[in-house]
């Protein structure tokens, strides 16, 4: 439990910058820095979590029941892999050397040393910090892509529909981690309002092609409560889905595509006193003393998206074991493997 909220909140968050929270000293200019720094492991985040709802636009039958077992990555677009920084946008945070073209955390390495510089009220002193701006992890992943895992359990209701649920209750960590996680889907036939077709003699041939509508939404909440000290990183997660799929259907395979709209809102807060040593120099530059300065709750930050989505995908089905696998068109494209057993 403790590993995941290290990921989460360290290694991507800060990772490859040992002294990360030193910018929080920049204070309202922290937010849109690391806002831009992030925002892309956030974005696809989102995506990623938001898929992997349906195989198949044939609803289960009454009663019977569904687990399937799925791992999905966001793909960061290449325009996700840097940010520009854009010195009027900032305060007290600027480049001292290297380029404005910065890494994001899904980006590369970092060759840009940044310094703070805050005057005080009578404009004779300015409290100056220095640090290097942080790089990012995309050189020690694999593939350059934010994963997400789904368990979800799916039951086949009455009049052609069935529902699928996503659950966590809150978890909680003796070192201050939390975790709780509510999903739910609902899925309707729209294949059966129309006739089955029938063969020469009039009898009713199988169906073998679905249409159906599907709804879904998500809310994942998780951070960490440091129990030694007042500091703590709380995130919010809420993702909406609505899509119209269609599949072939046939005893070992089946064939699926869907086109739909994705919805969703982060909130990550970095709450807690942190303190920093800042040289106090005079208007030329000339040192004068050492000064230590306490930043409050540094960060509230909020991330959106709201986009159309097509996917295609396929699935093997060997008896109560199904194998499935898909692809998202979307502005982070997702890819989907996974397994599911019927009962």
């Amino acid at each position: 439990m403790k590993k995941f909220f290290l990921v989460i909140f360290v290694v991507v968050l800060f990772s490859g910058y040992a002294q990360f929270d030193r910018i929080f000293a920049s204070e309202g200019d922290a937010n849109k820095f690391i806002s831009d720094y992030t925002r892309p492991v956030f974005k696809g985040l989102m995506y990623a979590s938001n898929s992997a709802w349906i195989t198949s636009a044939k609803p289960i039958k009454p009663f019977h029941i569904e687990l399937n077992i799925s791992a999905s990555g966001a793909f960061v677009p290449p325009a996700y892999e840097t940010f520009k920084f854009n010195d009027s946008d900032y305060n007290y945070l600027h480049i001292e050397s290297g380029p404005d073209e910065l890494p994001t955390v899904m980006g590369g390495e970092s060759h840009t040393h940044l310094k703070i510089v805050i005057p005080d009220s009578a404009h004779n002193e300015n409290k100056v910090l220095e640090l290097d701006a942080p790089g990012g992890i995309k050189d020690s992943l694999p593939v350059n892509a934010v994963p997400a895992p789904a368990i979800q359990l799916s039951l086949g209701l009455p009049l052609g529909s069935e529902v699928n649920l996503r659950y966590l209750p809150e978890l909680k960590d003796p070192s201050g981690g939390f975790i709780n996680l509510i999903g739910i889907g609902v899925k309707h036939s729209i294949t059966q309002y129309f006739p089955k077709p029938k063969d020469e003699k009039g009898n009713k041939k199988k169906r073998h092609f679905n249409i159906a509508i599907h709804a879904a939404y998500q809310h994942l909440s998780a951070g960490y409560n440091d129990p030694n000290s007042d500091k703590g990183v709380h995130l919010d997660l809420s993702t909406i889905s609505f899509q119209g799929m269609a599949s072939l259907d046939y005893k070992f395979i089946s064939l699926y595509g869907a086109v739909g709209f994705s919805k969703g809102y982060t909130s990550l807060d970095v709450l807690g006193s942190y303190s920093f040593p800042y040289e106090v120099v005079d208007n030329n530059g000339n040192f004068i003393r050492v000064d230590n300065t306490t930043v409050i709750d540094p960060l509230k930050l909020s991330y959106d998206l709201n986009g159309m989505k097509a996917k295609a995908g396929i699935k093997l089905k060997l008896f109560f074991l199904q194998i499935y696998a898909d692809y998202t068109l979307q502005e982070f494209p997702v890819a989907t493997a996974g397994i599911g057993f019927k009962f």
